[in-house]
């Protein structure tokens, strides 16, 4: 089974429509608001070159697929290069509460996490 296809895509975008929404009552005004979703946005855009990454690696491993390792670090780089100007844009709107939009980052990863379709245990062992 794919990575994508273990994650909940219902239950992700409900979670993240509840982070999208405390973050828009945390905002003091609209810079916020534009700095928040841009961090969010990033956070997103990093999980899913993260799946993305993974999938490669585990069909390598496995011999699905041949490695593809520029097109992997490239990828890495891009995760980097994504939350890196996102955080640098809130720095500069936000200055002192960018802790806001961090914790946007850090609870968005939360909720992949928590959309991950659970392994189904086998019913016969107890």
């Amino acid at each position: 089974m794919l990575i994508s296809e273990k994650i909940n895509v219902k239950k992700y975008a409900l979670l993240s429509f509840i982070l999208l929404l405390i973050s828009y009552f945390l905002s003091r005004n609209s810079g916020e608001i534009k700095v928040m979703l841009t961090v969010f946005m990033a956070a997103c855009l990093n999980q899913w070159m993260l799946v993305r990454v993974v999938e490669k690696m585990v069909n390598s491993a496995a011999g699905k697929e041949e490695a593809d390792k520029t097109d992997m670090v490239l990828l890495f780089l891009g995760k980097a290069i994504v939350l890196i100007l996102a955080l640098t844009l809130g720095v500069q709107i936000m200055g002192k509460r960018i802790i806001i939009p961090l914790l946007i980052y850090v609870l968005q990863i939360a909720v992949l996490y928590l959309s991950l379709n659970k392994a189904k245990t086998d019913q016969g062992l107890k």
